[in-house]
């Protein structure tokens, strides 16, 4: 059995979290996800193996200690090391500590954490590297993020063009989807918006501590969070994807899920400097300065270049991958 502790909620873009739970409780694993949000609901099962909790703490006290009783093996798949004095309530015979993002204000939580864990798991290099040099003694597994082919971007039929790109039909778009955060590059995205009067920049994804200014960004159409089902068909809209992030301990560190459902689709994909981004080249175009990015948005305007291996490469890091790595660091735990 695996419990995944309160972080976020279920819905919440289908992200690493809910991607590997999910496919953990097809491997046949019996999953508790723990929402965030706090609901007077009863437990559900969303999924065969996957319960949704809705309210947490009611759960830890009345359901949990007969769950307990029920299950040989119980673990923890934790993402956040804040929550690491609050483990030992669910008596766990194994703890992952799952380390997706390089938060300043989880690192001061950290050496607590590894210090219950009996694994840690990292999505990219960088982590990897900073954790075995930080903790040479424990156990470390590297599992990137991947592509959902539940999405189906990778299938070539024609999408209908959403309601609110009816209007853009005739321009070139050039898509971005995530959240809009402290380390969008703004300034970048304001020229990227003054290239071409036609060639219009949509922005898809929550404000996540960061105000979209339309003031300050006249020619991007920002809609704001969408559903996850939803993606597919504007990403398919769109001529050109991009990742237009600063460079900061957080993005230098990430593995962006948005650049597999870009590749997913085929499109064209381009990148700052990320480090995990670099190792996705030929297929992600990598652009160290402003300069260079524009142009290579106007290149691959008029010249694509191959969506089959783009889609090929998309293929081979899915999701039920991560999750076979998953699975054999597991079988080592229980």
């Amino acid at each position: 059995m695996i419990i995944y502790p309160p972080l976020m909620d279920w819905n919440w873009m289908k992200q690493r979290p809910q991607q590997l739970m999910s496919r953990l409780a097809k491997q046949g694993h019996v999953v508790y996800y723990c929402n965030r949000t706090q609901t007077d609901r009863a437990p559900e099962e969303i999924e065969p193996n996957l319960t949704l909790v809705h309210h947490h703490q009611n759960w830890l006290r009345s359901d949990w200690p007969k769950l307990r009783k029920r299950y040989d093996s119980v673990g923890v798949w934790c993402n956040n090391p804040m929550l690491a004095n609050t483990l030992s309530s669910y008596q766990a015979d194994w703890i992952v500590y799952d380390c997706a993002d390089d938060f300043g204000e989880w690192i001061r939580h950290e050496k607590e954490m590894v210090a219950i864990a009996d694994a840690i798991v990292c999505s990219s290099q960088r982590l990897f590297l900073r954790l075995q040099k930080t903790f040479p003694h424990k156990r470390l597994v590297l599992i990137r993020n991947g592509y959902d082919p539940e999405m189906n971007l990778h299938k070539t039929e024609k999408r209908e063009i959403p309601v609110d790109l009816m209007d853009e039909q005739n321009n070139k778009l050039i898509g971005y989807v995530g959240a809009w955060a402290p380390w969008i590059d703004e300034a970048l995205v304001r020229k990227i918006s003054c290239i071409d009067p036609a060639w219009k920049v949509v922005v898809i994804g929550a404000e996540f501590q960061k105000k979209f200014h339309h003031n300050g960004l006249p020619h991007v159409r920002y809609l704001g969070l969408k559903p996850h089902q939803l993606l597919p068909s504007y990403i398919q809209a769109f001529s050109v994807c991009v990742i237009p992030f600063r460079l900061n301990p957080i993005t230098l560190a990430t593995n962006p899920v948005k650049a597999y459902e870009y590749l997913a689709a085929g499109k064209p994909v381009i990148a700052t400097d990320l480090p995990e981004c670099r190792l996705m080249r030929p297929h992600v175009d990598i652009a160290p300065t402003h300069d260079q990015f524009i142009e290579k948005i106007k290149k691959r305007i008029f010249d694509p270049g191959d969506p089959c291996a783009r889609i090929e490469y998309a293929l081979q890091n899915t999701w039920e991958t991560r999750s076979l790595q998953a699975e054999a660091l597991l079988s080592e735990l229980i």
